[in-house]
């Protein structure tokens, strides 16, 4: 903001409120705070303190993204600032600009930034040479075919960013004209071909170099970049490229600050990298590389060293020092074994992320994890440690966010008594020999938004120990042994996606207070779900289990109480959950009629209502479920004329109603009477309870066009 202006040129006021107007067509708010004669002081306008006139117009994020249409600027909105220097519009819905070859008369335009737009064509931005042009950002587009070659013209840029695209072709031709850079970010295109080592090492002053997931293929050797002496973050990865490991040594003179060789195919880890000591990261994940993990990788690298999915074997790295200044270790999926140091909170004092899982450590945690107060996420899965979880880890740790323990063979508690994690959010703990009541001690994590405390043995009365998670958003409990009425406190966790409380003892009917639930009656409950891409979990639905992450899990709204003791009816207030898009409550107690109402629910996908006790009618109402893809009602006492077999219905076969004799009409061979007699009623007794508490065998048939 410019603080000593006293004004601003009027054919420049003139100008921004003709761009106000553009950008707010058809009926846009945007810059409704600009007021007075002093354009100047109005947000996203930067002046020249001496001269009054515009220097930097930066617009982020300013279109209302209700706004039907894309945005197409006239770029001779933008040439009436003789003076202007940087023109940022990062955000705004832009498709292309109109008359871009305008932009060639600003004389000291040295930055654009169209980042986070929707633009497709190049030619859009064929504004011609722009001498005094530095820094280009066209990333997050959706620019198709090759680079523009008006793009390359800009022979003095300095720095290019065109990442996350549609780009494809050669980039060699484009590079090699550009002999100026000293940044480029061409990642997450679809760029092949030969990788471009020639034009690159030609580039003397280059600094960074970010080519990461595209399509190159071939070998390539880095010795090539040798002579880059100022060359300090290089990535490579996720290519289907084949990095040499040189048999003849070379000495870079480059210092490296990060470099990303994931996905590069190595069997060896190139010699070159033990000689640059100045690492703040690496990146060596998803390659074969074997033997055990070098001390100098934790002497070398500062901050984030990542060797995710490879072959290594051996104990937990240890420095060859006293202490590393690690904040990131990810040795994750790999084979490595023994206990882990019992000094690793002195060794690795400043970590903040450990991901260990998918190894064969065993033995106990060791308690030391209590002095890493800087520990933010803790991932342990998947490995053979045992004995009980230390009172430290869950105690002193008032960082952590993100505790990962399945798939291990813990035994006591669930938590140790009185432990405190006030800032959890991830709690990871199925597959354990966990035993007692629901943790008390998270009811102090008031920001919980996932807890997986499936396949332990905990046990008691669910309702008389769970607490009401404010902020949760998966709660999957299923495996265990509880017992009592299905709890009351669940109908004040309003944003709750995902609730399995299967594979349990619990009794009682549902409560009635579920429609309570806002976010299972929420037309847009994904706004409402902070997706990170931390959370995973694996669900049960449409008879096979999936595993969703990252931003897909906010798109899953489910409830699975099946196979308990679950007694009464349907409650209608649970057909009110429109946006449930799976519902399982097979393999339980339930009577009364399938109700009508089910027809509120139209985004079911997966309906089971197998293995209970039910009664009447199929509602024929439910053909107007549209996307229902799996429905079992098999083995209830359900009686009279099956729904048409039309739309979804036409999907479903005989095996879906099994064991309703009073059913009739297709897909069942029994055809219907005119008049239909009353089936026998039938009451379980003891002896058939188990019985009726059986998986399911419905197995619906679809057909494939």
């Amino acid at each position: 903001m410019c603080l000593k202006c006293h004004g601003c040129m009027d054919e420049e006021r003139v100008a921004l409120h003709q761009i106000k107007s553009s950008i707010n067509s058809p009926q846009g708010t945007a810059f409704s705070s600009w007021y007075g004669e002093d354009c100047c002081q109005w947000e996203g306008v930067e002046c020249n303190p001496s001269t009054t006139r515009v220097i930097r117009i930066s617009f982020h994020h300013r279109r209302d993204q209700s706004l039907p249409e894309l945005w197409y600027p006239n770029a001779t909105l933008f040439a009436q600032f003789k003076d202007l220097q940087e023109l940022d519009l990062p955000g705004n819905q832009i498709g292309g600009l109109v008359s871009p070859n305008e932009l060639a008369r600003l004389k000291q335009l040295q930055k654009i930034d169209f980042r986070d737009n929707s633009i497709k064509v190049g030619s859009h931005l064929c504004w011609g040479k722009i001498p005094s042009l530095r820094f280009l950002d066209l990333s997050t587009n959706k620019l198709q075919g090759n680079i523009p070659k008006c793009l390359c013209e800009n022979l003095r840029v300095k720095e290019l960013f065109l990442s996350d695209n549609l780009l494809i072709g050669n980039i060699g031709t484009c590079l090699r004209n550009m002999t100026s850079l000293e940044h480029v970010d061409l990642s997450d295109n679809s760029f092949n071909g030969s990788f471009p080592s020639l034009p690159i090492s030609n580039l003397t002053n280059i600094q960074s170099v970010i080519l990461s997931g595209n399509e190159f293929k071939g070998r390539i050797s880095l010795s090539h970049f040798a002579n880059l002496s100022r060359l300090s973050y290089l990535d490579i990865s996720w290519n289907s490229l084949e990095v040499e490991t040189e048999s003849i040594t070379w000495v870079p003179s480059f210092n490296l600050s990060v470099l990303n060789l994931a996905a590069c195919n190595l069997k060896i880890i190139p010699s070159f990298i033990s000689s640059q000591r100045h690492l703040e990261s690496l990146d060596l994940s998803y390659n074969s590389l074997i033997g055990k993990i070098p001390s100098w990788m934790l002497d070398n690298v500062s901050k984030k060293l990542q060797l995710r999915r490879n072959g290594f074997i051996g104990p937990f790295p240890k420095s060859s020092q006293n202490s590393s200044q690690l904040s990131g270790l990810d040795i994750s999926d790999n084979f490595l074994s023994g206990s882990f140091p019992e000094d690793i909170g002195l060794n690795i004092p400043a970590l903040r992320y450990l991901n260990a899982s998918w190894n064969n450590f065993s033995g106990r945690l060791p308690p030391s994890f209590v002095r890493m107060k800087q520990l933010l996420f803790l991932e342990l899965s998947g490995n053979q440690f045992n004995g009980e979880i230390p009172y430290g880890m869950t105690s002193n740790m008032s960082s952590l966010e993100y505790l990962g323990l399945s798939r291990n063979n813990l035994t006591g508690d669930v938590l140790p008594k009185n432990s405190s994690l006030p800032k959890l959010r991830w709690l990871y703990l199925h597959r354990n020999h966990l035993t007692g009541n629901f943790p008390d001690s998270l009811s102090k994590s008031m920001d919980l938004l996932l807890a997986d405390i499936r396949e332990t043995d905990m046990s008691g009365e669910l309702s008389s120990y769970l607490h009401v998670l404010p902020q949760i958003r998966v709660l999957l409990l299923g495996g265990n042994n509880f017992e009592g009425e299905i709890p009351q406190q669940l109908c004040q966790m309003r944003h709750l996606h995902v609730l399995d409380l299967s594979r349990n003892n619990l009794s009682g009917g549902i409560p009635k207070c579920i429609d309570n639930i806002t976010s299972w009656t929420n037309e847009t409950p994904g706004l409402n779900f902070p997706w990170d891409p931390w959370t995973t979990f694996e669900f049960n639905t449409k008879g096979r289990s999936y595993t969703y992450r990252g931003r897909y899990t906010s798109y899953l709204l489910a409830i699975d109480m099946s196979l308990n003791r679950s007694t009464g009816t349907i409650p209608l207030q649970m057909t009110q959950l429109d946006q449930i898009r799976t519902l399982n409550l097979s393999n339980n107690l339930l009577t009364g009629q399938i109700p009508v109402t089910f027809t509120n629910m139209k985004q079911l996908e997966s309906l089971d209502l197998s293995r209970n006790i039910l009664s009447g009618k199929v509602p024929p109402e439910l053909i107007q479920l549209n996307f229902l893809e799996v429905f079992y009602v098999s083995f209830n006492n359900l009686s009279g004329r099956l729904p048409l077999p039309i739309g979804q219905f036409g999907a479903f076969d005989k095996s879906c109603y099994l064991g309703n004799p009073g059913l009739c009409g297709p897909p069942l061979d029994k055809e219907c009477d005119e008049v239909l007699e009353k089936p026998p009623s039938f009451f379980p007794n003891k002896a058939t309870i188990n019985t009726l508490l059986l998986p399911s065998l419905c197995v619906p048939f679809f057909f494939f066009f």
